[in-house]
């Protein structure tokens, strides 16, 4: 075996990474018809609304939600879904913060499971173990872009009444047996955080087939205004909400790397299955 680089060795990678994040003229006139519009709030304005479903019928969902960041979209999917105090929710114990911290924002308990140890992903056995009277959600996190077995976790739900939440933050465009994630649950959230294959620096989205979650999801993030009205009154709002819309400049960015995600998605699959060979 050769010298460790560590050790003075010859380096295992000589070229440098490319440049991050990418962006082109697409990036630059989108940014630019927002700019001269001066139409900069998402309410009056489309370009939020044109990349919610853009994004929405890439993951075959019927509904989109862009949100400030992947945190906030756990946070709004949590009070959409009425989960609070009292009530468990079922994570991984390997992720990100925001996966148990959001369950913790809305009043509830994240009880954590182990994940796999050959996809990183969430214990179906595990979770099934977890579940106690008390327990209303499972989350899911596609890890790395490694899809959770869907398969198991969607019947766990089913056979419990429990609702299945995918948080997708590292998986736009990954697929479970030929079917985009994101809507095997009651709703799928993603991050644009910069480290993401689709970044604007920062934002979110919360994706779901189901209508009236959208419709709660929709009021949560917008000051718990029902869609389609202006004002919002204690008396007449059924959930209270904050102001967590997406802003459009980073809608503008998001939605032009809608176009590269699936050579992304294609190239981030191959990386996948070269550490899969890797560990064999």
């Amino acid at each position: 075996m050769s010298e460790l680089a560590l050790l003075g060795g010859r380096k295992a990678k000589n070229k440098a990474f490319p440049e991050w994040p990418m962006y082109d003229d697409k990036e630059r006139r989108a940014l630019m018809d927002v700019l001269e519009s001066r139409v900069w709030w998402r309410t009056p304005g489309t370009k939020t609304l044109e990349f919610e479903r853009a994004f929405a019928a890439f993951h075959g969902a019927r509904h989109g939600v862009a949100v400030t960041n992947g945190t906030a979209a756990i946070e709004v999917i949590m009070a959409a879904l009425n989960i609070g105090p009292g009530d468990e929710v079922i994570v991984p114990d390997f992720t990100f913060i925001a996966t148990a911290s959001a369950v913790l924002f809305a009043g509830a308990l994240p009880v954590m499971v182990d994940v796999r140890p050959d996809t990183y992903c969430i214990d179906p056995d595990l979770v099934e173990a977890a579940i106690t009277p008390r327990t209303k959600a499972i989350i899911a996190v596609h890890m790395g872009g490694h899809p959770a077995d869907l398969d198991r976790l969607s019947k766990i739900a089913r056979e419990h009444n429990l609702a299945l939440v995918e948080d997708s933050s590292h998986a736009h465009g990954s697929e479970w047996r030929g079917r985009r994630i994101g809507t095997f649950g009651k709703a799928g959230t993603f991050s644009f955080q910069s480290s993401k294959l689709i970044t604007a620096g920062e934002g979110g989205m919360i994706i779901t087939n189901d209508d009236e979650v959208e419709r709660l999801a929709r009021s949560v993030h917008d000051c718990g205004r029902m869609p389609g009205e202006w004002t919002a009154t204690l008396s007449m709002v059924p959930i209270t909400g904050s102001a967590s819309g997406k802003a459009l400049c980073s809608t503008c960015n998001s939605r032009a790397w809608i176009s590269r995600l699936s050579t992304g998605t294609r190239t981030h699959a191959c990386s996948i299955d070269c550490w899969e060979r890797l560990k064999a």
